[in-house]
């Protein structure tokens, strides 16, 4: 059986590279509310921070170590950067997080360091950039999100970017549950699987809810899920469940399968992905999938989605169980799976380029005369009441939704303030020698670096300029690069998208072959 063993692999290897030196438990620490010697609730500390230190008195490090569960930390008074020369950022209590904005305060991981692992339940962090951390041999550069037993992590308003790992490079959820809202994740680069966001159930569940939120132009170098990896794995039956409402995934890479994501799980152990009210444009994958890569106990779920094909690897491809919802355009035929109604197949979506279309995140606007305009659910009514830029785009407009994440403004879209071509990807380069757990049956050194880039005449979310580093040892081949070319304004015009270069039929690769579970 030709499945890729990809969530057997990657949950003995995040298992087996936990750094050992921290001093916190991690058992996921419950919130517990403060109750003052007459019974009644505390109300929560607010911590100032009031410099950008490493460490020290007023610095975000200082006021993580001194919170207890319940605490505010406040960052929204500072700008500029945090430059981590002592370690991560561990936090060990449930507390808020609260920074200025991704564009006004970012967090630098040094290019030695994770920048946020979390070792509790309750957490929230939010209005920062993440940047430049890096977990060689591990897993998570960005955030790790390691609290287990379902702990819960918050992650909003936050541009992650131009962070490396072995798996997850940009974010890596262990059986817990991580909720990300109105981000950027972007530019990050895993070694092995998960470029993006790394999803793992290991005997255990893990969830991930990503909503009005943009994955693009992330890459995985030896194997699959360039934007996700959803995978489940170990000796009982275990859950890895990922929802994609109102969002974007484009220009994401994968030297195997899944350019966008990769879905994948052994019985007994299940991933399941639904899809709703999305965009998935330009991701490639040099073996199956470019956008959707759904193998073995592999449920997927997609409805009124636009997906527009990359440069390699089909919209979808099913070797599990697939449904379609419903009101979804693809560019090819969709695996076949497109047969619900209102769904429409072989048919150009005529998108713009991936750029600052207004709200926090970038999007790909439909141009005039997309035939996803006005083709969506006509029953659809809200929740949401945006599209994924948020207030002052409604979700339905012109009477009837479009399908995607984006939503044609009768009377037109505002047009943002151009000041210059935008290009938000950072470039992880992925080399060397992997110090992880799986031991790759080919001894070929490759080097691969993530390139798509999305080109803007707007304002545009912060570039990362770091060049982390990750490891692998197994050959990969060059990732294509696609590169929208219309340009959006409020009367834009569409450039037609080139033919897809013809594909080779993958062959099997070799897989690492995972060690003992300790």
């Amino acid at each position: 059986m030709l499945l890729l063993a990809v969530a057997v692999c990657v949950i003995p290897l995040a298992l087996a590279q936990r750094n050992t030196t921290k001093t916190k438990s991690r058992q996921a620490r419950q919130p517990e509310q403060r109750i003052n010697e007459t019974g009644y609730a505390v109300p929560a500390n607010i911590i100032i921070v009031t410099n950008t230190d490493d460490s020290g008195p007023g610095s975000l490090r200082d006021a993580l170590a001194t919170a207890v569960d319940g605490d505010i930390i406040d960052a929204t008074g500072i700008s500029g950067t945090i430059l981590l020369t002592s370690g991560e950022l561990q936090i060990t209590t449930a507390v808020a997080i609260n920074g200025p904005g991704g564009t006004s305060l970012t967090i630098d991981g040094n290019g030695t360091f994770r920048v946020f692992d979390n070792l509790t339940s309750g957490a929230t962090i939010a209005g920062f950039t993440i940047t430049n951390g890096s977990a060689p041999g591990g897993s998570g550069g960005g955030i790790f999100n390691e609290g287990g037993n379902s702990a819960t992590l918050r992650v909003s308003d936050c541009i992650v970017s131009g962070n490396s790992a072995d798996f997850g490079g940009g974010i890596f959820n262990l059986n817990g549950a991580l909720i990300v809202n109105n981000c950027t994740i972007s530019g990050n680069g895993a070694a092995f699987s998960g470029g993006g966001i790394t999803n793992s159930a290991s005997d255990a569940a893990a969830t991930l809810t990503i909503t009005n939120s943009t994955i693009s132009d992330n890459s995985a170098t030896a194997n699959d899920g360039g934007g996700i990896l959803n995978g489940a794995a170990g000796s009982v039956a275990s859950l890895a469940s990922v929802i994609v409402s109102n969002s974007t995934l484009s220009g994401n890479s994968a030297t195997g399968n899944g350019g966008a994501v990769a879905n994948v799980a052994d019985v007994p152990n299940l991933a399941r992905l639904t899809i709703t009210n999305s965009t998935i444009s330009d991701n490639s994958a040099t073996a199956n999938g470019g956008g959707i890569y759904n193998q073995g106990n592999a449920q997927v779920q997609i409805g009124s989605t636009v997906l527009n094909a990359g440069s390699s690897g089909e919209n979808i491809f099913n070797g599990g169980q697939a449904t379609s919802l419903g009101y979804n355009l693809s560019s090819d035929d969709g695996a076949g799976i497109l047969i619900g109604t209102g769904d429409q197949i072989n048919i150009d979506p005529m998108l713009g380029p991936l750029q600052d279309n207004g709200g926090p995140t970038f999007t790909h606007a439909l141009l005039p005369g997309s035939p996803a305009i006005d083709a969506g659910d006509p029953s659809f009514a809200p929740p949401p009441f945006f599209d994924q830029r948020g207030p002052g785009f409604d979700r339905v407009s012109g009477g009837r939704i479009d399908i995607g994440s984006f939503e044609v403004q009768v009377g037109g879209t505002p047009t943002p303030t151009a000041t210059g071509t935008a290009s938000p990807t950072p470039t992880p380069t992925a080399t060397a020698t992997s110090t992880a757990s799986p031991t790759p049956t080919s001894t070929a050194t490759a080097t691969a670096t993530a390139t798509a880039t999305a080109t803007a005449t707007t304002t545009a979310s912060p570039t990362a300029t770091s060049t982390p580093t990750a490891t692998a040892t197994i050959t990969v081949s060059p990732t294509p690069t696609s590169t929208p070319t219309a340009t959006v304004s409020p009367t834009p015009t569409s450039t037609a998208r080139p033919s897809p270069t013809p594909r080779l039929a993958p062959t099997p690769r070799p897989r690492p072959t995972p060690p003992p579970r300790p």
